[in-house]
């Protein structure tokens, strides 16, 4: 299969996993990862809106800009509360999607567990063994704090590009966005490996073989989670869900 019709096939699978989630009644293995992923949402949204307030009024502090008696003054009060905004944003986008991608694995894995139980019956769900548990969210805060790293040795440079050469921001943008949906789609795709007892270099390879598979995965999620209550609650389990069924198409068959 080419590139494009890898990518194309991880958004299209969005609509192939709700079905498959009526088909085999899977409704159940949602509520926990639904309600852990509002919760992670709102915690970091809390911290990231006192994180705005307190530092814009330390900077205004500093620059005197409380109040400002100039235009200057005040342009550059406007300036510094856009910064922050842009910054916490950005700050709490990342802080969120690894959050969400390290607690909610082990929710998460138990949805994959069982897609993967269904399309392979030759490797029914094992019963739960905390060792085995404390291995997996070890191995998944490996995998995806390696990933963040990596991603930010992408991503700040781009930011930079961005701020400083204006005219390329649009391309800078695009490309952020390309690199962030290709770690989400990572994650979803990690979890598949994980239930089929994948080392994390055989994950990275599983990855890297269906580049664009996982950046379509990925950007579908990256906005589904935008949209008010539905992208929160279910944009996780169907990416999960789609990532899944997508390496199964493109692996197995």
């Amino acid at each position: 299969m080419n590139p494009l019709k890898k990518f194309w096939l991880g958004i299209r699978l969005y609509g192939k996993a709700l079905s498959f989630t009526r088909e085999h009644n899977l409704w159940k293995y949602y509520i926990l990862p639904a309600l852990l992923n509002v919760i992670i949402f709102v915690s970091v949204g809390v911290i990231c809106y006192f994180f705005v307030g307190n530092t814009i009024e330390w900077l205004e502090g500093i620059f005197k800009l409380d109040n400002p008696i100039n235009w200057w003054q005040t342009a550059l009060s406007y300036f510094v509360k856009i910064l922050v905004s842009v910054t916490a944003f950005l700050i709490y986008f990342k802080s969120y999607k690894y959050l969400m991608l390290i607690l909610l694995s082990p929710a998460l894995s138990i949805v994959a567990a069982k897609v993967q139980g269904i399309l392979h019956p030759e490797h029914p769900n094992e019963d739960f063994h905390f060792p085995q548990f404390l291995h997996d969210l070890k191995r998944g805060l490996t995998i995806n704090l390696t990933n963040l790293a990596i991603e930010l040795s992408i991503t700040i440079p781009l930011i930079l590009i961005g701020l400083f050469l204006s005219f390329l921001s649009p391309f800078t943008t695009i490309l952020i966005i390309l690199v962030e949906s290709y770690f989400l789609g990572f994650g979803m795709i990690d979890l598949r490996n994980e239930f089929m007892k994948l080392d994390v270099k055989e994950s990275r390879a599983v990855v890297k073989r269906n580049l664009p598979f996982a950046i379509g995965v990925g950007i579908s999620m990256y906005f589904m989670i935008w949209i008010p209550s539905l992208g929160i609650l279910f944009a996780p389990i169907w990416a999960c869900v789609s990532a899944g069924l997508g390496i199964y198409e493109l692996e197995e068959n």
